[in-house]
C-alpha cells in the first residue's frame, strides 16, 4: 500500500523538510555573534583621543573612546593611524608591543603601519579608522 494513502509521510517529504530545517538553522546561527568593528562612515564624528605630546612621532598608544578600545600609531609629524583593538581572530583585546600590536590570547600580531596581520592565527587585519591631528589634538572619527 502507498505510504501517502496510509497516512505516513513519504520519504522524500521527510528528507526535504529536514534539509530545509537544517538550512534555516545554519543560516540563523551564522547571523549571530559579535559584529565586526566598522570602518568610518561619512557620518563619523571626531572624538578626541589624546594629544600630540602624549603621542610623539613613532609613538603607539591604546585609548578608550566611547566605551571601546582603539590603537594609535603616529608614523610622522602629520599622520596618525587608528585601529580597533579587537583581535580579528577571536575578539580578544590587542595591546601595544614594542614592534607590533599584539594579541595576548593566541599570539596574533598586527603591523603598526597598516594593521595587517603579520603573525598568529588571525587572518584579517585590524579594522582602521580615520584619524587626524588638529593643533595639538589627535582626533579619531567614530
Amino acid at each position: 500500500m502507498n505510504d501517502f494513502l496510509a497516512g505516513k509521510p513519504a520519504r522524500r517529504a521527510v528528507l526535504g523538510t529536514s534539509l530545509t530545517a537544517g538550512t534555516v538553522a545554519a543560516l540563523t546561527a551564522c547571523g549571530g555573534g559579535q559584529e565586526p568593528a566598522a570602518s568610518p562612515s561619512a557620518e563619523a564624528e571626531a572624538t578626541e583621543a589624546t594629544t600630540t605630546d602624549k603621542l610623539p612621532v613613532g609613538g603607539r598608544a591604546s585609548v578608550d573612546l566611547k566605551g571601546h578600545n582603539y590603537l594609535l600609531y603616529r608614523p610622522d609629524e602629520t599622520t596618525v593611524l587608528a585601529y580597533s583593538a579587537v583581535c580579528t581572530h577571536e575578539g580578544c583585546q590587542v595591546g601595544v608591543g614594542s614592534k607590533v600590536f599584539q594579541c595576548p590570547c593566541h599570539g596574533s600580531e598586527f603591523a603598526f603601519e597598516d594593521g595587517a596581520r603579520v603573525a598568529g592565527p588571525a587572518k584579517d587585519p585590524l579594522p582602521s579608522y580615520r584619524a587626524v591631528i588638529e593643533g595639538d589634538k589627535v582626533l579619531v572619527y567614530l
